[in-house]
């Protein structure tokens, strides 16, 4: 049974290492993609960015003679990013923020780009992409290819969609008292610090706790979020028929069948542990076996052997304690050392 429970442990280990090792080649796969995703993404607004640039120049030198460009392959996709790469890429997760004091549903001031300085509403927070979109602001046209187009059963070959703002392009805008008249004015915040930041075990989750600027005592709410809406539908179940529990299942009684353990534990599973009576039996007779061989070895045995384990129980069997007829011995050979040590003494002196 101890080599069974030893096969066990190593194969866990085994499967742990390999665990690991598939873990970091996924990582390491997961990196190169995000890397040529922003490649791919830089190379190719560079060449659009540059084109555009040269068409700016041509058009101005040109003036009324200037050509349409929206003719041909791009009468549909001119001044349009692409499906494809129209989303910031994901940043690498070690430059990624943990914690980010800008929520959905805040007012957030532009501070780059065609629409700095507007104000909008936060719709979402990325923290993979390090990107937060807001509505109504950095608006972009980007072409819908035909694919799209019939999955989605859609005719509009362009559509605008909210790109992405980088974090650190925006800045949080809360209504503040101003201190000499009391009214609310919007205030421009640089940062926030979190406040009673916790781990909830249930949930599993970061609880934001509250957030405050740095220096005062003053918290600055999270914005309330909205509940979902819903809708009903004649089909739909009752949510108290829902939570009715109408069937216990069991592992060993029907309607479940007796196979089903074998099913859930794979009995043929190098990590199992529990295992049948009869294959328990079948070990314990093994052990035993090899237990009453070791005794069997034990009798096999030379004279000397059998001499040092004589003379060992005899030590055993031998009481510890002094009789008194050794005790007397004892003190009349102290007595009969002392006197001869104390005539010795007297012969120095003379």
């Amino acid at each position: 049974m101890q080599k069974v429970i030893r096969r066990v442990e190593r194969a866990k280990r085994t499967a742990d290492r390999q665990k690991a090792r598939r873990v970091l080649s996924k990582d390491k796969e997961q990196s190169w993609n995000r890397s040529q995703n922003r490649n791919r993404l830089l190379r190719e607004q560079n060449d659009l960015l540059r084109q555009e640039r040269k068409n700016r120049i041509h058009d101005w030198e040109t003036g009324p003679l200037a050509p349409r460009r929206d003719v041909g392959d791009l009468a549909k996709k001119y001044a349009t990013l692409s499906v494809y790469s129209w989303q910031l890429p994901e940043k690498d997760p070690r430059d990624r923020l943990k914690w980010f004091h800008i929520s959905e549903g805040d007012r957030v001031v532009m501070l780059k780009g065609r629409d700095k300085g507007r104000i909008g509403r936060v719709r979402s927070v990325d923290l993979e992409k390090g990107a937060a979109t807001v509505d109504g602001l950095n608006m972009v046209d980007i072409s819908v290819p035909e694919w799209l187009m019939q999955e989605n059963q859609n005719e509009r070959d362009v559509v605008t969609q909210a790109r992405g703002v980088p974090l650190e392009d925006i800045k949080l805008v809360y209504p503040l008292p101003d201190p000499k008249t009391g009214a609310h004015r919007d205030v421009i915040i640089d940062r926030l610090l979190p406040v009673n930041r916790r781990w909830d075990k249930n949930l599993k989750e970061w609880n934001d706790g509250d957030r405050v600027i740095p220096g005062t005592n003053m918290l600055i709410p999270w914005p309330e979020k909205a509940d979902p809406d819903y809708e009903d539908h004649e089909g739909d179940t009752l949510r108290i028929s829902v939570e009715e529990q109408t069937f216990r299942p069991f592992l060993i009684r029907p309607p479940m069948p007796l196979s089903v353990i074998d099913e859930l534990r794979n009995k043929y599973s190098r990590f199992r542990t529990r295992h049948d009576y009869d294959y328990i039996v079948k070990k314990e007779m093994q052990e035993a076996k090899e237990s009453d061989r070791k005794d069997l070895i034990k009798t096999m045995r030379t004279p000397l052997q059998e001499l040092a384990d004589l003379r060992a129980k005899q030590r055993q069997e031998q009481p510890k304690e002094l009789s008194p007829e050794q005790l007397a011995k004892i003190g009349e050979v102290i007595a009969r050392e002392q006197a001869k040590a104390g005539s010795g003494e007297a012969v120095l002196q003379q």
